[in-house]
């Protein structure tokens, strides 16, 4: 199927909210310096590199899974290269890499998952040949490389944990754009991830499940026995079971459309302990009508978190992905929801709470303090209580963006950004964005780092982006997936 655009969302999950306070934005603009974070500042990054190349009509790809840590940039494992051959589609090389966006080769390739532990100090991953729809590839892995891996964050110690999920760590929606999982998540003790699969139900039908793996002894372990899912209408292909995730280390949040524990067609949240398997449901998020599920689930109360929702209204911009509803930043903390952002757009989004617990970071396309005009994507951060606003960033690529801060093909322009990580020693922001801020991204996409206040910009990754050569050879170079994970003396 062939994908119009991309949206990424790191955004938590909405528990209940019993109240809504909005907040009119008074604070003053920033802005980013150039620079270079100190390389033992930068914790430990595992990030997929997908490089393909059209040549005639011939095209040919293949992966390879980095780990950049310290000033160590070392290769784990490469997979065969596909191809040469006709695909049916000329230029597929050029097609996919003009997205810039380098986690949409799961809905292609071989790396499904990667995940650094809490302390940075291992990467768990998966690679497999089943799930290779957008377009189908002949990857032809041999079958010491399909499994979920374990190495060390040196590259080193490399083994087997067991075979892969039978579930993709993505999906396709009617609209034709794809939805990213993360995959993994790990324990907050860094001794189990937990991830979907399929397994028995009660009754001994395949549906799909939440499973644990052991990273020690590779010990696996199912540990609901839900009944089959119902797929919403607008998610045909959504696996049974979304976002697995580690709430603390004996219970794991996740969604499911199992029969008969939601209404037919609904994805609800439930939680799950591991030490009686008892299954929970969690509060259902009161949101607008017509709202979307955004698939992250966070513990509120004594750990803040930050959303993105819909508020009413007419949007200043719209493009397609967003469905004509606004979407703002709020903070939340239990029963309390608290409008952090009034841009009226439909791109405000992908927040984070800081490792301090009193800022939230986000990517906006807005324009509040007249700094930018062409509307490009820029990441801001605001107080959790909504004061001091500030622009971080001052990325600029098109005279007048018309992708905002979603992830187009062309003839649409411009560059977007998300944070997908925070270090939590030194506080740096890890972030991937098309934009080229220092010059060397050009066409491309590229993991950055930076500090809170949008000093000391690096790059961390340096793929080549979409290079046409002498000839007319194509070659298209990204980055991703990847994970991040703290600093490790």
């Amino acid at each position: 199927m062939a994908m119009t655009g991309f949206r990424f969302s790191v955004s938590c999950f909405r528990f209940s909210i019993f109240s809504l306070f909005l907040l009119a934005l008074t604070a003053c603009g920033g802005g980013g310096d150039g620079g270079a974070t100190s390389s033992s500042e930068i914790g430990t990054l595992a990030y997929v590199v997908t490089e393909c190349q059209d040549s005639g009509n011939l095209f040919s790809e293949h992966q390879s899974l980095h780990i950049l840590h310290g000033d160590q940039d070392v290769t784990v494992m490469e997979t065969p290269e596909v191809g040469p051959f006709f695909p049916g589609l000329g230029g597929l090389c050029r097609f996919r890499t003009s997205l810039r966006l380098g986690i949409d080769s799961k809905s292609r390739e071989a790396f499904q998952g990667v995940r650094v532990s809490p302390d940075g100090a291992a990467v768990v991953f998966e690679v497999t040949d089943d799930f290779s729809i957008n377009p189908q590839l002949p990857l032809h892995l041999p079958p010491e490389q399909k499994g979920i891996f374990f190495v060390r964050a040196d590259g080193s110690g490399l083994r087997w944990l067991g075979p892969p999920s039978q579930l993709p760590f993505f999906f396709i929606l009617s609209n034709g754009f794809t939805f990213i999982q993360k995959g993994f998540a790990f324990s907050p003790d860094g001794q189990t991830v937990t991830f979907a699969d399929t397994g028995p139900d009660a009754a001994g039908n395949d549906a799909a499940q939440v499973f644990t793996l052991d990273v020690g002894s590779g010990q696996r372990r199912q540990v609901t026995h839900l009944p089959p899912g119902v797929p919403p209408p607008d998610r045909p292909n959504i696996p049974g079971v979304i976002e697995p995730v580690f709430l603390d280390n004996q219970t794991i949040g996740f969604f499911t459309d199992a029969y008969g524990l939601t209404p037919t067609g609904n994805i609800r949240p439930f939680t799950v302990s591991l030490s009686d398997g008892t299954l929970t449901a969690a509060p259902i998020a009161a949101t607008l009508s017509d709202s979307a599920i955004d698939f992250n689930f966070v513990i509120t109360g004594d750990k803040p978190a930050a959303i993105e929702g819909n508020v009413q209204g007419q949007p200043q911009n719209d493009l397609p992905g967003g469905a004509g509803r606004i979407t703002e930043v709020f903070a939340t903390d239990d029963a309390n929801l608290l409008q952090l952002t009034n841009f009226q757009r439909v791109d405000t989004g992908n927040p984070i709470v800081d490792v301090d617990r009193q800022t939230v970071y986000f990517s906006a396309s807005a324009d509040p303090f007249g700094t930018n005009p062409h509307e490009n994507c820029q990441i801001f951060s605001v107080e959790r209580l909504g004061g001091s606003l500030r622009q971080l960033t001052q990325f600029s690529e098109a005279q007048h963006s018309t992708s905002g801060c979603f992830f187009f093909y062309p003839p649409r322009v411009g560059c977007a950004a998300f944070i997908f990580s925070q270090d939590t020693r030194t506080g740096a922001l890890i972030f991937y964005s098309s934009c080229d801020p220092l010059g060397t991204n050009h066409r491309g996409g590229q993991v950055f780092a930076m500090r809170p206040d949008g000093s000391e910009l690096r790059q961390l990754t340096h793929t080549r982006g979409l290079v046409t050569q002498t000839g007319g050879t194509t070659i298209g170079e990204l980055p991703g997936p990847f994970a991040y994970g703290p600093y490790v003396p």
